[in-house]
């Protein structure tokens, strides 16, 4: 049998990817723009803001095993890391001394638990609860989304850079009146997936969340990537003395892809950074970066199948994580689509 053409709607990481993929088992992708050109032909997406965390350990025991084997694969491939601008700053992920069963299972190498007195005599961190943990992933870190994208994109055979006006179960409209089809149609558009399926009559659970973060000063040059389940403040080091510094945003369904900055958030980051970090200069390098992510209900980027079509699926709904898990994700999703594509075992949503 003849492998499936796949018409991929969406360049993000996680399009790109599954393009790739799915081109390396012999398919035949088709990448297709979803509206997410940004101005002097790069992009203005969640995968251009995106910080690029990666480590294995996550308290979700889905997300763990992806985001392990993406690490892994990652470690194991310089050529790889290169391209996605790999660099090896460690990870702390800080939370409740009674959830630290959840690292039971964890393969990454060199891995540590720390007391919250460990945590603040080692990194600095200030004013943890005193029932506060950390896993710590020396071998962890982050990468540029971006690069790997671009890295990707570039060893795909086809891919059309017209954005979509309208889907269909096996067809694809794009926005000069052409009309692509394939065996199999998976948006994977991010942000603009939820929109896209709405205006063609098709429900879904995915929604739209704003994320947002800022780039600060701060005296030492030794702060790893972090995320405080405590607090839930997030960063890693985005250059000599400058750390990238966040909070999960409240603002669902926003509008992609850049909305305006919240001002509210932006001075909760600050008092609780100031609060963690001793030696932070409170004052934003330049404005915050505000952007657009598609978050799914369990989180993760997965493939799902989308209700009422044939052929028709997401791979999106990364919640503001994707970066961790794209890697492996992308290499499940595309084996389920040329595995079982006449009925694709995964959730619906």
């Amino acid at each position: 049998m003849a492998e499936p053409r796949v018409l991929v709607v969406g360049a993000g990481l996680g399009g790109a990817l599954l393009a790739r993929r799915l081109q390396d088992a012999g398919a035949q992708p088709v990448l297709i723009g979803a509206g997410i050109d940004g101005p002097e032909g790069g992009y203005a997406d969640a995968t251009a803001a995106s910080g690029g965390l990666v480590r294995a350990f996550e308290p979700d025991p889905a997300a763990r095993s992806l985001a392990t084997a993406s690490l892994a694969e990652l470690l194991a491939d310089p050529m790889l890391a290169e391209q996605a601008g790999w660099r090896e700053s460690g990870s702390l992920y800080l939370l409740d001394a009674g959830d630290l069963d959840l690292v039971a299972g964890v393969g990454a190498p060199g891995i540590e638990v720390l007391t919250g007195t460990q945590v603040a005599r080692r990194f600095g961190f200030d004013r943890l609860p005193e029932r506060s943990a950390a896993v710590w992933e020396p071998h962890a870190g982050y990468i540029v989304p971006d690069r790997l994208r671009r890295a990707a994109l570039a060893g795909l055979d086809r891919t059309e850079a017209t954005p979509v006006a309208r889907l269909d179960d096996d067809t694809v409209e794009l926005r000069d009146g052409r009309r692509l089809t394939g065996d199999l149609v998976v948006v994977a558009a991010g942000a603009w997936t939820p929109g896209l399926l709405r205006s063609a009559g098709l429900t879904t659970t995915l929604r739209t969340k704003h994320i947002q973060y800022a780039h600060y000063a701060v005296a030492r040059n030794d702060l790893p990537c972090f995320v405080d389940e405590t607090s839930g403040l997030y960063g890693r080091p985005a250059g000599p003395g400058r750390l990238l510094l966040g909070l999960p945003s409240t603002r669902w369904d926003a509008e992609p892809p850049t909305p305006e900055p919240d001002v509210d958030l932006t001075e909760q980051v600050r008092a609780t950074a100031l609060l963690r970090l001793p030696g932070l200069d409170p004052r934003p390098l330049g404005p915050p970066v505000s952007a657009v992510d598609c978050y799914s209900e369990p989180a993760g980027l997965a493939l799902r199948a989308v209700a009422g079509t044939a052929h028709t699926f997401t791979f999106t709904g990364g919640s503001g994580g994707a970066a961790k898990t794209a890697l492996a994700a992308s290499r499940l999703a595309a084996t389920a689509l040329l595995t079982n594509r006449s009925a694709v075992n995964v959730p619906t949503g």
